[in-house]
């Protein structure tokens, strides 16, 4: 027995030594998260406009752009569940607390992180912000989370290569990099709806609850809300399936008319916004972000 231990401790033992300083590593490199988390909690008393949605609010409103102090807790695959969390965990920290813009994608309502392919995400949330979501126990552990390989490869450009990570800008915005050939986006929208498309809607009733949720406990705080739905790429827009587009945007203008707190704006085939102004199909770039961007403080300022 005791030799079986020595063998096992023999093993075990640099495995456990890697693992950790693995560990160690990767909570160290710098991310988006812990930057939104340490904002929110360090300007509490100023903030007061709250944006809150996936990679369309992330990339697509610089708050940098808007009168009053705002803080853009956007995120790549951020479902209306975590931003109902967000919300309802911080709400009654922001003293200033004037408005929350909210996104109504495509998406929005048809789809929950915990339950989609990148759900390895919820470790962001669990390990470098203070929103508790229900999150296994692998969702604490960076090695646990993801892919050993991705892993090797974050230690390796950061700490050898010396890259920096997407990071975002003091107020929450960020700039994807990414380059796409804009002669290819008619390709590329074909792809990306049908992605975006729900094989079911089995998830829209308790989504649909979310925001109501949300939109009601501003209501209750004087907080008024900003839905919207951004700006996309024409052709992408017009392979969109027209019922769950329907779908979105009644509930969009369900809400406005249910809540005095609550306007719902729908962008999604503003002419304003050309080929030029987005990185993909459905998400802006910088061009396109500044532009947005002072589209939403007319709104918020008026």
């Amino acid at each position: 027995m005791k030799k079986f231990l020595n063998l096992f401790l023999l093993f075990a033992l640099p495995i456990l030594v890697v693992g950790c300083t693995m560990e160690f590593l990767l909570r160290h490199i710098p991310n988006q998260y812990q930057v939104k988390s340490d904002y929110l909690n360090t300007h509490q008393t100023s903030i007061k406009t709250l944006l809150v949605g996936s990679s369309h609010i992330l990339y697509g409103v610089n708050p940098d752009f808007l009168t009053e102090e705002a803080l853009n807790y956007g995120n790549v695959s951020q479902t209306i569940d975590i931003d109902y969390n967000i919300i309802h965990q911080n709400i009654t920290k922001l003293d200033s607390l004037d408005t929350v813009v909210l996104r109504l994608s495509y998406t929005t309502l048809f789809e929950q992180l915990k339950a989609g392919d990148e759900s390895w995400r919820i470790k962001n949330y669990t390990m470098y912000t203070d929103v508790n979501l229900d999150s296994k126990m692998k969702h604490h552990f960076e090695i646990f989370s993801v892919k050993l390989k991705y892993n090797l490869e974050q230690i390796y450009n950061f700490y050898i290569l010396n890259e920096t990570p997407e990071f975002v800008n003091a107020s929450g915005w960020a700039t994807n990099n990414s380059h796409y050939n804009l002669e290819k986006l008619e390709a590329l929208s074909t792809l990306i709806a049908k992605k975006h498309t729900a094989k079911t809607d089995d998830l829209y009733a308790d989504n649909c609850r979310y925001l109501d949720k949300i939109i009601q406990e501003c209501d209750d705080k004087g907080i008024k809300i900003v839905l919207i739905t951004t700006p996309a790429y024409r052709d992408y827009v017009d392979k969109l399936d027209s019922l769950q587009l329907e779908k979105t945007i009644s509930v969009g203008v369900l809400m406005q008319n249910n809540y005095s707190n609550c306007l719902y704006f729908n962008f999604l085939k503003d002419k304003r916004f050309g080929r030029q102004d987005f990185i993909d199909v459905d998400h802006l770039n910088e061009q396109g972000a500044e532009k947005f961007s002072k589209v939403i403080d007319s709104i918020l300022t008026q």
